[in-house]
């Protein structure tokens, strides 16, 4: 769209005298934006590196953000799809407004359990190698292909990179030939490949969650027949006796009434009835996850309960205090010197 078009569709849109819009921050453009849309005829938008407006720096909510571009795409019939990192999983399902009218779509890593993963990063790799434009030894480098796809996290943007890097040094060194030790010396740091590598991790599992199956749903689908929870009948009233007709005698003069004494431990009035220490700990969910250990041992009461992932954050939920010794006789992650450890199970 050229500029003497936006500024005539702007004129004509303060012609009719039109003052107010559902959108507070820049009707106009607004107008001018769905006007467009319309006239190019597009079917879809596609706005890549959604998660920069979802998380604006301009003090509006991620709500707002997705409310706008819902209404864009209602008043226009364009689908808008919204591509980014797993940061933008949460704000999928932040109302019921959104969380029916969206679907997600996961674009995953390679996997090397999956063979169909392998056999599809090495032709990428492959493909990537002939691109250069030095000599490679290519076939000894695909014998090597789990290095670079351990290397890549599986990434093909990752590799490609790798590779662009490795190039870099190659020219600059004047080298006719790009070879291992250029892409050896290339590698990301262990605490880049280690970051990248946790937030994968905790990605495909915050994913795998909220994609999951609804199993209230599915034990539904799987009822033969419905039948309708009948409330319980109440019990039939009998008559009164001549023994409970007869009035209880008093009690003597001075004498209290009796009473039944209260056995066991009384809870006092205003007493916790869950221990303190609850809500997410500083232990992080890509060890959490890898260890596959999800048991956490309270560190004020020493009880020992499955944790939850809650938003790239470890959980524990509240708990009754464990009035016992702390336990020891199963593997569980325990706090020691502000820092979470996995203990093992003593035999």
């Amino acid at each position: 769209m050229d500029v003497a078009t936006a500024e005539h569709l702007v004129e004509k849109k303060r012609a009719r005298g039109k003052t107010t819009t559902r959108y507070p921050d820049d009707p106009e453009m607004r107008d001018v934006y769905e006007e467009e849309l319309r006239r190019l005829r597009l079917r879809a938008v596609l706005l890549d590196e959604a998660q920069h407006l979802i998380t604006s720096g301009d003090g509006k909510q991620p709500k707002d953000q997705l409310n706008w571009i819902k209404s864009m795409a209602i008043e226009t019939g364009v689908l808008h799809v919204l591509i980014g990192t797993y940061d933008l999983l949460p704000f999928c399902n932040l109302d019921g407004q959104m969380a029916r009218r969206g679907s997600e779509f996961h674009f995953a890593r390679y996997h090397m359990e999956d063979e169909n993963d392998c056999q599809a990063f090495r032709n990428a790799f492959s493909s990537l190698l002939k691109q250069i434009p030095l000599q490679v030894d290519h076939d000894t480098l695909i014998q090597r292909w789990w290095y670079f796809f351990e290397g890549s996290i599986g990434c093909i943007g990752i590799l490609k990179q790798w590779l662009v890097r490795s190039l870099y040094r190659a020219l600059r060194e004047e080298s006719p030939e790009l070879t291992r030790a250029h892409l050896e010396q290339s590698v990301l740091p262990d605490a880049k490949w280690e970051r990248m590598r946790a937030d994968a991790r905790s990605g495909e599992a915050e994913f795998q969650y909220a994609d999951g199956q609804n199993s209230y749903l599915s034990e539904l689908a799987n009822m033969p027949t419905f039948t309708s929870k009948q409330p319980d009948p109440a019990p039939p009233s009998t008559p009164p006796t001549a023994d409970q007709k007869t009035r209880k005698p008093k009690g003597h003069i001075g004498e209290p009434s009796p009473y039944r004494d209260q056995v066991g431990t009384v809870q006092q009035e205003g007493e916790a009835t869950h221990c303190s220490f609850s809500g997410p700990i500083k232990l992080e969910a890509a060890r959490w996850l890898e260890s596959k250990v999800q048991e956490v041992q309270c560190s004020t009461c020493g009880s020992v309960s499955k944790a939850k992932l809650k938003e790239q954050s470890v959980v524990i939920s509240p708990h009754p205090p464990r009035k016992s010794r702390p336990v020891r006789n199963v593997t569980r992650w325990m706090e020691q010197e502000s820092d979470w450890v996995l203990v093992q199970k003593k035999e």
